[in-house]
């Protein structure tokens, strides 16, 4: 039975490539005050979020450059199906997910809990992100400031219907299946990279404003390269049914109603058509032969611009007294303005549509002596009559844009201690962006002055309310920290868990 249910995922593990995505960029002390940053990521990292910040001290002891080697490393996950609440209800508790009377159901109570009903046809999704930094170097000079940063991205979306998750949790079981079950799923990954150069400078400054003294006004821009290596989507449509003779506990026939459709592109497009040829020819030949080196896919397949734009207005509130002592006498105040990920890449080498659609019917290759031999025959048939008999077809390329931003932000910075609160919202709904907006808060203190312990929380967006804390080592000079976050009830809008490491982070 898992031969079977594999085979029914063969699409998802072509498009499986090693990936990598994000929506507002975060690193590990952004990720743990909250997942903001607006107005107070600094160094390399700016480029991103604020460019305008190149210019700021964050701490007011860091050096004027900053170099990063694998410097910043994240993963995000979330969505409806994200609902940790039901996974560990479930499978944290050493229960056993049968359909017994003696278990309560057990398996039925999950998977109506999960999918919020027991109609087969509800859905549930999930957007997984990872950004990698592999280098990035930064430098802050009196009056301007630039830097320079990679950064590699993937979105990676998955819907699923209960019915497939049904076939998930029961297998191939005609006690389960019985009737007509939908087993539906769509899945949909981009992948690129880009480099960014940022600049930024000071623009106004003004020895007293205000309540303030010595405010300056900060901007900055990053416009960026686009990399494409990969836009993958797949939407798969069928309808099971499992029959089985009279007395018997396993089936005897199955019939799936099927309508599959795969877009994509590239040196993975053309080895498709390789294999579609070849098994024309011959239809024992093995996709496994044609496609299975998914490392070599990570190919340009598109190029593109994209651009990051920010204002900073820092001011010295240090004339104001508000809790002075240990805490430092220097308060500094930021208030900020940006646009992320603005633009767009264009994928059109190759682009190729795999689709098929039918009816199959299976009884079974008339030699099946026991259930194992049943189902062996069936996981062969799927592949060569279901899955590896489609046909290749040319299609416009795709446009993909970027998953942009718009954030205001402020922090204010009370020597050992800094506050912020970020507000954003999506222009789009690409991976974990969302055009419900998002409201972060958080907080740092930095015990002697080179522990740093991070709180935060994120409400809206794409789940439900975030709790983050984070914590390492920064000495100004370098810094090694981690962050994480976790959903706090993802009943309602679905969970999240997100991770990130500083990497190796050099000043000087």
């Amino acid at each position: 039975m898992k031969k079977v249910l594999s085979i029914s995922l063969f699409v998802i593990l072509l498009t499986s490539l090693e990936a990598f995505s994000q929506s507002r960029h975060y690193d590990s002390r952004s990720l743990g005050m909250g997942g903001g940053g607006t107005a107070y990521i600094d160094g390399y990292h700016a480029n991103f979020i604020n460019p305008a910040n190149l210019m700021i001290n964050s701490t007011n002891k860091r050096p004027k450059r900053s170099l990063g080697i694998i410097g910043g490393i994240g993963i995000r996950t979330g969505g409806t199906l994200v609902n940790l609440d039901v996974y560990d209800k479930y499978f944290t508790k050493g229960l056993t997910l049968e359909n017994s009377v003696e278990n309560g159901q057990l398996a039925e109570n999950m998977l109506t809990e999960l999918f919020g009903g027991t109609n087969s046809n509800l859905t549930r999704e999930s957007s997984t992100t990872v950004s990698l930094v592999p280098f990035g170097f930064s430098s802050r000079g009196k009056k301007s400031a630039f830097s320079l940063a990679s950064r590699v991205r993937v979105t990676e979306d998955f819907n699923i219907n209960r019915g497939f998750a049904e076939v998930g949790i029961y297998g191939i079981d005609p006690a389960q299946l019985d009737d007509v079950t939908p087993i539906d799923f769509s899945f949909e990954t981009v992948a690129f990279s880009e480099i960014s150069i940022g600049y930024s400078r000071e623009l106004l400054s003004l020895p007293n404003f205000l309540f303030a003294k010595n405010t300056k006004l900060y901007v900055g821009i990053a416009p960026k390269y686009l990399i494409g290596v990969q836009r993958t989507s797949l939407d798969f449509n069928s309808d099971l049914e499992i029959q089985r003779a009279a007395g018997s506990q396993y089936a005897s026939n199955i019939i799936h109603t099927f309508d599959y459709r795969l877009n994509t592109m590239g040196a993975l497009a053309q080895d498709l058509r390789k294999f579609e040829a070849a098994y024309d020819q011959d239809n024992t030949v093995a996709l496994g032969d044609y496609v299975d080196d998914p490392g070599a896919y990570a190919t340009v397949n598109a190029t593109g611009f994209g651009l990051d734009l920010g204002a900073t207005l820092e001011m010295d509130i240090s004339g104001i007294p508000i809790i002075d002592g240990i805490l430092g006498k220097k308060k500094t105040l930021r208030v900020s303005m940006a646009l992320t990920d603005l633009g767009a890449l264009n994928f059109d080498d190759t682009p190729t549509a795999i689709g098929a659609s039918g009816k199959f019917n299976f009884s079974g290759a008339g030699n099946d002596d026991d259930p194992g031999d049943f189902y062996n025959d069936l996981a062969d048939s799927l592949q060569n009559e279901v899955y590896g008999n489609f046909d290749a077809s040319d299609i416009d390329g795709f446009k993909y844009k970027l998953p942009a931003m718009y954030n205001l932000g402020a922090s204010l910075v009370l020597g050992k201690l800094t506050t912020s609160v970020d507000y954003g919202f999506g222009f789009n709904n690409s991976g974990t962006n969302s055009k419900r907006s998002t409201l972060n808060l958080g907080m740092e203190y930095r015990f002697l002055g080179m522990i740093p312990i991070r709180f935060g929380t994120r409400i809206g967006g794409y789940s439900s309310a975030v709790y983050s804390a984070g914590a390492g080592i920064d000495l100004n000079f370098f810094e090694l920290s981690a962050g994480l976050s976790v959903v706090g009830n993802d009943t309602k809008n679905g969970g999240s868990v997100a991770a990130a490491l500083s990497g190796l982070v050099f000043r000087f």
